[in-house]
């Protein structure tokens, strides 16, 4: 499972965050908060949490443009929320649970009471200690459904992913280890939008891993998966299958981390709900495939500072690209997502600098993204997002951060637009448990033509409080990481 080491809960507190994971299916949310579509990168890139912690934070927040229209009217938002990032490894279970989380209610506005942020939680039971496990993991998020209209409650799409099944380990050698993944997957989706797409859907796959450790710092991989996914509205979707192969490298050392990754991905017996070639059987040239490839690149550059680079073609569709990006220690960018049934091609150029100092850090992000879809053409895009990120600590209670994020859409249909969001705020933890945030968020969209300004105040109250903030930049390479609810396909296995 993807937990990250040396980190463990105060004593108690996993049952809390049991609980928490328990009733997970509940919707959560997405990357697209009451403040910005950024709010993930902008509240976990500037908190001066380290390490476990768990909080539940309220407040109130003003808007002057709550409908995102040319004129739209002003409206207070209340909203409750949940805070967390929070991991355990033991002797028997194994969890992470991510959340930047809130439920957020609309006093004037003709909203209903929606949450909004993302949750991700992942588990793992070991049954048979080394052999046999059982893993699960469970991610709420939200995608746009028109990307021509600005991001408003009525333009979004709540799907909750809810992915289980066993894990067996082979160690026929010292060096050798053989990992074999079943899991089964039901994704629902929902939306107040009258333009609700219906992708609910139940996924069966499976993944052989053979990966060969040749040094403490270096091993090799091959990896083979086979997904199914049935559509329970199979008019407006297109039943299919994936297989994929893939082949690759892992080098790291005490200030490098390398990832490189090639294969094939191949999809077929899909089912239009339109007109096919044969039954079962979509024209060839509408059929995504081909070869496939990652590298995954992070350097440490200097004690106080990091680069991570990342390199992706894949071909995969919404339920699973939604997931990629939650598992990173501060995500640098996230583009917004579009709620599609169809399989396409995703190619991404990503990069992340992070600078950590004393009372000082700095991040740059900037990705790249192309999405093909051969089913449906009109449907591609280009996306390309920058972020900047400046947090400061004036003093040992108060922390400050300032940040603006520029994303471009470019739409094959036609037309294009941008999107600007600028956020600054003042934390002050007024006791070892509590906070409170200041914080004023600007937000403008062309060619729409709106402009929104937030000004408010949140307070949090931590179960579990994490320690200051790590004075050294992240290991983790900004990229996307693996699928699987536990041990990413490729990587060496951890001993269960």
């Amino acid at each position: 499972m993807n937990s990250r080491q040396g980190t463990r809960p105060l004593a108690g507190a996993h049952r809390l965050i049991g609980l928490v994971l328990a009733f997970a299916p509940l919707p959560a949310a997405a990357q697209i908060g009451p403040l910005t579509n950024q709010g993930l990168f902008f509240d976990r890139a500037s908190n001066p949490r380290g390490g476990n912690y768990l909080a539940a934070d309220a407040g109130l927040i003003y808007t002057d443009n709550v409908t995102r229209a040319a004129s739209g009217s002003g409206d207070t938002l209340a909203l409750l929320g949940l805070l967390a990032d929070a991991s355990r490894e033991g002797a028997r279970v194994d969890y992470r649970l991510a959340a930047d989380l809130a439920l957020v209610k609309y006093p004037r506005a003709d909203y209903q009471t929606q949450p909004f942020g993302y949750l991700d939680g992942t588990g793992a039971i070991r049954i048979v200690p080394g052999s046999f496990s059982w893993t699960g993991r469970e991610t709420y998020t939200q995608t746009v459904i028109d990307p021509f209209a600005p991001v408003t409650p009525d333009n979004l799409e709540g799907l909750n992913y809810l992915t289980t099944g066993p894990r067996f380990t082979l160690r026929p050698t010292l060096r050798t280890t053989v990992t074999l993944n079943g899991t089964y997957s039901y994704l629902t989706s929902s939306s107040k939008s009258p333009l609700y797409v219906n992708i609910d859907n139940h996924r069966y796959a499976g993944d052989l891993t053979l990966s060969h450790t040749f040094s403490s710092s270096s091993s090799a991989y091959l990896t083979g998966s086979s997904e199914k996914v049935e559509f329970t509205d199979q008019v407006d979707n297109n039943n299919f299958r994936q297989d994929q192969a893939l082949a690759g490298l892992k080098v790291a050392s005490a200030r490098t981390v390398l990832d490189v990754s090639g294969g094939y991905t191949r999809l077929h017996e899909v089912v239009l709900a339109t007109v096919a070639t044969a039954p079962g059987e979509l024209p060839q040239s509408q059929v995504p495939g081909g070869s496939v490839w990652r590298v995954e690149l992070s350097r440490q550059i200097s004690p106080s500072s990091r680069l991570s680079l990342h390199a992706v073609k894949q071909v995969t569709d919404a339920a699973n690209l939604f997931r990629l990006n939650l598992d990173q220690p501060v995500p640098a960018a996230a583009a917004d997502r579009l709620t599609t049934g169809d399989p396409f091609t995703d190619r991404e150029l990503g990069a992340n600098w992070r600078f950590v100092a004393a009372r000082t850090s700095f991040t740059l992000g900037y990705l790249d993204i192309r999405e093909r879809y051969k089913i449906n053409p009109a449907s591609d895009r280009n996306v390309k997002d920058a972020t900047a990120l400046l947090a400061r600590a004036l003093s040992p209670v108060l922390n400050w951060d300032i940040g603006a994020e520029y994303e471009r859409q470019e739409f094959a249909a036609g037309g294009s637009s941008s999107t600007v969001n600028a956020m600054t705020s003042l934390r002050w933890q007024i006791a070892p448990q509590l906070r409170l945030r200041f914080l004023y968020a600007h937000s403008a969209l062309t060619p729409h033509g709106y402009a929104e300004n937030q000004l408010g105040v949140t307070a949090s109250y931590a179960f579990i409080e994490g320690a200051p903030g790590n004075a050294q930049p992240g290991v983790q390479p900004a990229a996307p990481p693996a699928l699987d609810p536990g041990t990413p396909p490729g990587a060496p296995a951890r001993p269960p």
